[in-house]
């Protein structure tokens, strides 16, 4: 199965506000399911990006723990005003690629916190991760995949004796397709006419929780040019003033529902998190409960 099948069997349903997520994400942290209710989905819907490169520079990890990725770009040189989503996702893109990559090694973990949620994510997938929120919450186990098979954990994250079969979902993203045609194509799957709010929620998911080098990450915002109905939202905060990308719900969502907002800084435009909750931390680390 794919990084995003589990993510497409919602297509139609909208993204709830910050405050609803609130619970529903304590919710998520005790059961793990993807979406289509299994421990294993908390692992195939990680995938997001931090600014990184194609010119060929590379940065490796040494053993202590590093507050990397996240290298900060330059502001652009144009002065042209962003007035549309492309044009957004353009300087984003051209952000992607204007500092070199960070590449981790295969046994440490990509850690993400956004505000009382943390997340470990093993770089080759092997490793048993960990995701947690609040300190009211147990921190529930991600297995790792190790020769086609990883162990099953109980509702109370205690482990079965049991086995089940599994790919390494792998948090540092390079096996993704590094041109827009090609990304394009792995976000639509099977479905060339997909709903906005289904591409939205894709791109989404892999900004929340991987790692995207600069090639993968700068085909991924020129990939989204190509999707009709996003929006630019202007003055908008996610911790930090930003400027955001959004797009319409589906028809028939619920009286609650609110357009979600990716918010990026307004003169690097570094992916600063969604409306209202910022992206804390975002790195690699040595072991699980290393922080950033």
């Amino acid at each position: 199965m794919d990084d995003l099948q589990l993510v497409r069997e919602l297509d139609d349903t909208p993204l709830k506000s910050a405050d609803q997520l609130a619970s529903a994400r304590a919710q998520l942290v005790a059961g793990m399911k993807p979406r289509g209710r299994s421990r294993a989905g908390i692992i195939a819907i990680a995938t997001i990006a931090v600014a990184a490169t194609v010119t060929g520079v590379a940065m490796v990890l040494p053993s202590t723990t590093q507050h990397a990725p996240y290298p900060e770009a330059a502001p652009p040189t144009t002065t042209t005003p962003v007035d549309t989503a492309v044009q957004l996702l353009n300087h984003a893109a051209a952000t992607a690629r204007s500092k070199p990559d960070v590449v981790p090694r295969p046994d440490q973990f990509y850690y993400v916190r956004d505000g009382d949620w943390e997340a470990w994510f093993s770089v080759d997938g092997t490793r048993d991760g960990r995701v947690g929120s609040g300190k009211n919450e147990a921190p529930t186990t991600l297995p790792g995949c190790v020769g086609g098979r990883k162990k099953v954990y109980d509702k109370f994250d205690k482990p079965t004796g049991d086995f089940e079969p599994c790919t390494p979902s792998r948090a540092y993203r390079d096996d993704l397709p590094t041109t827009a045609d090609g990304m394009l194509e792995f976000l639509q799957g099977n479905d060339k006419n997909r709903p906005v709010n289904s591409y939205g929620k894709d791109v989404q998911s892999m900004f929340a929780q991987s790692y995207l080098p600069g090639p993968q990450r700068a085909a991924l915002f020129e990939a989204a040019t190509q999707v009709p109905g996003l929006t630019v939202v202007q003055n908008v905060s996610s911790g930090r003033p930003g400027i955001g990308i959004t797009w319409p719900l589906p028809a028939g969502s619920a009286s609650w529902a609110k357009p979600n907002v990716m918010v990026f800084d307004k003169e690097t435009y570094v992916y600063l998190g969604t409306k209202d909750e910022p992206q804390d931390a975002a790195g690699f680390v040595d072991a699980v409960g290393d922080r950033l």
